[in-house]
């Protein structure tokens, strides 16, 4: 009887840390997933199968020091398989957003679209590693401490990281600039 009414209380104490977890990471999950396949729907599915996949993992008794860390993990794991699972697909100019017919409106739309662009092309083209830290601190607005984390790396090197990231990418920018 002492070992049914324990076990019922752990599994509240994991469903409440899950649903806390939702609450708290859901819209940067997203934002994560949305930022690196560029596509709402797709980012959508990916999200909801991370924390499919996260909730299956934690009830079947398994336990997770960092819960945030292991959803960015699932979630990355799940991007990575995406892209190996399916080839690059054509862009549709269906799929492209409408502008409206405000000149002022629409000259800033493309300027910000070419700007998030060329950063993206950029981002790119830096090793996964200073990318995904960036994209963790930058994008998902990331501390520090969430950082390391997540990553298994020391305060002190991602700090290290971001800044040699940060070189890397704004060569590569001025490069391209002058192209």
């Amino acid at each position: 009887m002492l070992k049914s009414k324990f076990s019922k209380n752990k599994e509240m104490r994991i469903e409440e840390a899950f649903l806390a977890a939702y609450d708290q990471c859901s819209e940067n999950i997203l934002r994560h997933i949305y930022f690196r396949v560029s596509n709402m729907a797709l980012a959508e599915d990916l999200t909801s199968e991370t924390f499919l996949k996260t909730w299956q993992y934690l009830s079947g008794g398994k336990e997770v020091k960092n819960l945030k860390g292991f959803l960015y993990q699932v979630a990355n794991n799940l991007i990575i398989d995406h892209y190996r699972q399916k080839p690059k697909e054509a862009v549709s100019f269906d799929n492209l957003p409408e502008f409206k017919d405000d000149k002022k409106s629409l000259s800033r739309d493309i300027d910000k679209g070419i700007e998030i662009g060329l950063l993206k092309k950029n981002l790119e083209q830096l090793s996964e590693d200073y990318r995904k830290i960036l994209i963790y601190r930058f994008i998902d607005d990331l501390s520090i401490d969430e950082i390391s984390k997540i990553t298994d790396k020391s305060s002190v090197n991602i700090y290290v990281i971001i800044h040699r990231a940060i070189k890397v990418l704004k060569k590569k920018i001025f490069e391209n600039e002058n192209v």
